[in-house]
């Protein structure tokens, strides 16, 4: 707080403290004389109500146990008797869902070049490595189990090349090839990724 500078300031402050003072002991004295502010029980075993107009408290009867009737024989962790469950309505039953069967799928027919039917073309046995060369010249590698389990046989074509009088080489990619079968039609294709080892 700020002090006050000149002597008429202080005189002021000075005396709105006295006025504030004077006031504050008038209500204070008002206000026991009326017995609004109570200091303690007013006899030895009653608490005086009558500025309120209540009846009064006989605290003898509380300390002796002589309260409320039954309220000694109260559990408040124990309740009456549980309620009983609300049936729940019956869940409605779907109709059971009428599946129509699948037709099993027909296996495709492989179609020669002439367009006749022919059985399906044999699996290609052979793992892509890579290619190698020019992009005009691209040789692709392939390794083919070999005679013994333990060995293997790395071959090399070039597109259009035949192996085994059974694979043609169509398409040589960095990450597949594109293989074909002698005397069956290019829509028998199939394209052979790049190995992982």
């Amino acid at each position: 707080m700020a002090q006050p500078k000149t002597k008429a300031e202080r005189t002021r402050l000075a005396v709105l403290l006295t006025i504030l003072a004077v006031l504050a002991a008038v209500v204070i004295v008002t206000t026991l004389r009326r017995g609004r502010l109570s200091v303690g029980p007013a006899g030895g075993g009653q608490i005086d109500y009558e500025p309120h107009n209540l009846p009064r408290l006989e605290v003898a009867l509380l300390e002796e146990g002589g309260g409320v009737a039954g309220a000694g024989d109260r559990n408040p962790f124990i309740f009456g008797a549980p309620p009983t469950p609300t049936p729940r309505p019956p869940t409605p039953t779907r109709p059971a869902v009428q599946r129509t069967p699948r037709p099993t799928p027909t296996p495709r027919l492989a179609r020669g070049a002439d367009g006749e039917i022919l059985p399906p073309p044999p699996p290609f046995d052979r793992d892509y490595l890579g290619y190698f060369g020019p992009l005009r010249l691209q040789v692709a590698a392939f390794r083919k189990p070999g005679k013994d389990p333990d060995t293997s046989v790395v071959e090399v074509a070039t597109a259009g090349d035949v192996l085994d009088e059974i694979f043609i080489i169509r398409e040589i990619g960095l990450e597949s090839v594109v293989i074909g079968f002698v005397g069956y039609d290019r829509s028998e294709d199939t394209r052979v990724p790049l190995a992982e080892q």
